[in-house]
């Protein structure tokens, strides 16, 4: 005779026998650890309604007992139970027959009990998250599928979703039984392309992103966007997962713009401008035949792309250009405007009035679509130049006769002074203190000539645009060294204090011509120091903004009010100066903006009665 009290002792699952009417007659150790009782008697004892004391849903029990009368035995019984002692629930797996005496009357039932919370917790969740999958895909407006391809290629759709049926006008059950349901209704004009498009994509197993037109049992024509993907393979077979879009209001729109499109452009170009239509994702700018013609070239000489054009710019005109057009795509400027040269075929430079404006945007707000002209200005251009040195030769004109009628009042006191004091060294030679003295005053005189006489020279030939200028990228700390040095003795004479920060700009650049720059930077410095006090104090600074470098002098004299201001740049004016015992010309600034001016920049001023003044020289960086 077999003895299993072995196995029911050591059985890793719980066991037990139990009596029809639910009370427990035996536990293995297994059950009695999975009940947190110390013991079977304590079990036994505690256990007496299975239906209350066991089964957390109601009815359990006698759906478990009907089974095992009806069928003997009971297989994969799972259920919440209550445990007796801890009163915690979990999920266990039960699996019972009945034991019947030789009459066949029951005599008690027998059965293991497994512990499968993990595994019904796992499940439940699965079932959450496929519930809720399915209802985010309801909720796409398109159509969802998964689509197994076997070694031959056939294909066997695994999974549609309901937008089939709104989509192509069958239901998902017509299309899982049917592997061509979809193919089947494309047209017939379409159905090459994206065959070869999607076969491509299977075989290197590659994403697919296209448009089709497909057409419907009744007719119907639609446009529809495919976008698929790889995903893993399973049971042998390739797989891949994709939507389907209706895109065809999208179509017809697009359409319709095209039309009117082409309206507007045979409009704009009767005025003998150059249209131009640029498709930004796809990177095409498709150029009318007069807007290449503009530029010398035939239709097939000019590709329809961005660069075409762009690179045809003027480099000085390139950044402009770039930043009117950054400007109109982040929306800060209504429209993109700008002026700028094109080279054309011939090699000749025309300006041209590029105008645009986005008619497409993303849903992130990028811009897809800007449409535009370009219009030929050179004409204008070329008149506004003629004015521009017309205006010049004017303001020559008025400052050499300001010259005229004043260099003889200027000139003549240091020559006086020449004369008479080179006449007294005729009188008393010798080479007494009094000699050495008078040498002096005439070589101060001389040199006060010559610089008011290359004052003059400078400013004429800036006026008339014959100044000489070499301009080159330049660091600016060690230009800025080299003014502040010429004039360290004169600052120290008058105990004034001169700062030099612009060492704190590092490597910046400047694209100037170095003895205009430091001529300019002298002539602020000295002005900063004849017209400040004893222990006042200079400062000079640099920094970068907005592709220019500023470079400041800063000082702590009386300052200037707007009238001053407004007069201070003009030749000769000393603002009253002339009367005090302040030396000078009153060409100083005058040339130094126009020395300014001819390397591409400008000077500023800031001032304010009593609380000093700023002069900021603004030059081209390199």
């Amino acid at each position: 005779m077999n003895d299993y009290s072995t196995l029911f002792e050591f059985l890793p699952i719980g066991a037990y026998r139990m009596r029809a009417d639910g009370s427990l007659l035996r536990a293995n150790p297994a059950l009695l650890r999975l009940s947190g009782c110390d013991s079977e008697a304590e079990l036994l004892q505690g256990a007496r309604d299975i239906e209350c004391d066991w089964y957390v849903v109601p009815g359990r029990r006698a759906l478990f007992r009907a089974m095992l009368e009806r069928e003997g035995q009971v297989v994969g019984f799972e259920s919440e139970v209550l445990l007796y002692k801890t009163g915690q629930c979990i999920w266990v797996c039960e699996h019972a027959h009945v034991v019947r005496d030789a009459a066949g009357a029951v005599c008690y039932y027998e059965g293991t009990v497994e512990e499968i919370t993990e595994r019904v917790r796992e499940r439940q969740s699965l079932q959450r998250g496929q519930a809720r999958l399915q209802q985010l895909v309801a909720l796409v407006p398109g159509v969802v599928y998964r689509v197994a391809l076997d070694a031959d290629g056939k294909r066997r759709y695994t999974f549609m979703s309901e937008g089939v049926r709104a989509l192509y006008g069958i239901s998902p059950e017509e299309a899982l039984a049917d592997a061509d349901a979809l193919t089947r209704r494309r047209h017939v004009d379409d159905a090459p392309s994206i065959r070869q498009a999607s076969e491509l994509a299977i075989a290197n197993d590659a994403p697919l992103v296209d448009e089709t037109r497909i057409v419907l049992d009744d007719g119907t024509e639609k446009w529809v966007q495919v976008l698929s993907a790889a995903a893993p393979p399973e049971d042998g077979e390739r797989v891949r997962v994709g939507l389907l879009f209706d895109i065809t209001a999208h179509k017809q729109a697009e359409q319709a713009l095209r039309e009117n499109s082409e309206l507007w452009k045979r409009a704009l170009e009767s005025t003998g401008d150059g249209v131009w239509d640029w498709h930004l994702q796809e990177g095409v700018e498709l150029l009318s035949p007069p807007c290449k013609a503009l530029y010398g070239f035939a239709e097939h000489e000019l590709p329809d792309t961005p660069h075409a054009l762009d690179s045809r710019v003027h480099p000085e005109d390139l950044p402009a250009m770039r930043r009117a057009r950054e400007d109109h795509f982040a929306g800060r400027t209504p429209a993109y405007v700008n002026e700028h040269r094109v080279q054309c075929k011939d090699g000749q430079w025309k300006w041209i009035l590029s105008r645009g404006i986005v008619i497409q945007r993303d849903a992130q707000g990028r811009p897809l679509r800007m449409i535009g002209t370009h219009t030929d200005v050179t004409g204008m251009r070329q008149a506004e130049a003629l004015r521009h040195e017309r205006d010049r030769a004017a303001a020559a004109d008025m400052a050499k006769s300001q010259f005229l009628s004043r260099v003889s009042h200027e000139l003549r006191t240091p020559l006086n002074a020449v004369l008479g004091f080179s006449q007294l060294l005729q009188m008393e030679p010798g080479d007494g203190e009094r000699q050495r003295r008078w040498v002096a005053q005439v070589l101060a005189s001389g040199r006060h000539l010559l610089a008011l006489m290359d004052d003059i020279l400078d400013l004429s030939s800036a006026q008339t645009g014959q100044l000489a200028m070499t301009t080159e990228a330049l660091p600016v700390p060690p230009v800025v060294a080299e003014a502040v040095d010429m004039l360290s003795g004169a600052a120290t004479s008058a105990g004034i204090s001169v700062r030099d920060e612009t060492a704190a700009a590092g490597t910046l650049l400047v694209r100037a011509d170095r003895r205009r720059l430091v001529q300019v930077l002298s002539n602020l410095l000295s002005n900063a120091l004849k017209y400040n006090h004893a222990g006042g104090w200079v400062c000079l600074r640099a920094h970068a903004a907005q592709g220019m470098v500023e470079i400041s002098v800063a000082d702590s004299g009386p300052g200037l009010d707007a009238l001053q201001q407004a007069r201070l740049f003009q030749p000769f004016e000393r603002l009253g100066a002339q009367r005090g015992p302040v030396a000078g010309t009153g060409l100083g600034l005058a040339l130094s903006r126009q020395l300014t001016e001819a390397m591409g920049g400008r000077i500023d001023v800031e001032s304010v009665p009593g609380e000093g003044s700023v002069f900021t020289v603004r030059l081209p960086a390199a």
